[in-house]
């Protein structure tokens, strides 16, 4: 890429080419388009991608599906607030592989969207049930990346057996399966995250944009891991069967 771009740099433009466009004010977009890429080696079927996000998405307009190449589609959609739900309902995953989903903005270009960031509902697990509160949520959610929301009530404290936070998460890192938190007098203690609706996931590097088959870790590896190797094999299967997904 560096290559082309010294070339590039290189070129002597012609008269023709040295020519500016103005471009007058176009009229701004709508703003109800989102990007989707889907993190799968095989190629996508728009018509079976149309017809089953159509079902599962339950909007109450339709919407508009583009082919971009590369697994990425283009989502136009005719009511805000079906875009706004699907947002609020991410992560969504496509025959099992994640779907990732970008809100396009204006000004923005489809070939520098990175696709690289998922939202994810996060459970902790291992608190003391009286440190269950919302701060305690924002402190441990702002290690695994940007806290959008703790599940609190008025009191700002998390009923149940564990704190719930959404995070956008950086999907080209592995996934964590705990932390180690230092709770004051109560010393250092281990937290499990279980991860809501996760997708195929690789169990050798634990990163959520390929599976096991497309993993350089693994192909690297001139032997076969054994279970006790691989950076999942203990922790994350089971918290994928209990999500559901849609």
């Amino acid at each position: 890429m560096e290559e082309i771009t010294e070339r590039c740099a290189g070129i002597k433009l012609s008269s023709r080419e040295e020519a500016e466009v103005t471009i007058h004010e176009t009229e701004p977009m709508d703003g109800l388009v989102l990007i989707g890429k889907f993190f799968t080696k095989r190629r996508i079927n728009m018509e079976f991608v149309y017809r089953v996000l159509k079902m599962v998405w339950k909007m109450e307009k339709t919407f508009e599906a583009s082919d971009l190449g590369e697994n990425k589609v283009m989502f136009r959609f005719q009511k805000k607030d079906d875009l706004d739900r699907v947002l609020f309902l991410c992560p969504w995953s496509f025959d099992k592989y994640l779907l990732l989903l970008h809100k396009l903005e204006r000004g923005e270009a489809v070939k520098d969207i990175k696709f690289n960031k998922s939202l994810f509902w996060v459970q902790i697990h291992g608190l003391p049930t009286m440190c269950q509160t919302k701060a305690v949520g924002l402190s441990i959610g702002e290690t695994l990346g940007g806290v959008e929301r703790v599940d609190a009530n008025e009191k700002e404290f998390c009923l149940g057996n564990f704190i719930r936070i959404r995070v956008l998460i950086d999907i080209s890192m592995p996934l964590c399966r705990g932390w180690k938190v230092r709770l004051g007098e109560q010393g250092l203690k281990w937290v499990d995250f279980k991860y809501e609706r996760l997708p195929i996931f690789c169990y050798l590097c634990g990163r959520v944009d390929h599976d096991e088959q497309d993993c350089l870790q693994g192909l690297r590896s001139k032997e076969i891991l054994r279970p006790e190797e691989k950076q999942l094999a203990h922790g994350f299967v089971r918290h994928r069967k209990n999500s559901k997904n849609r």
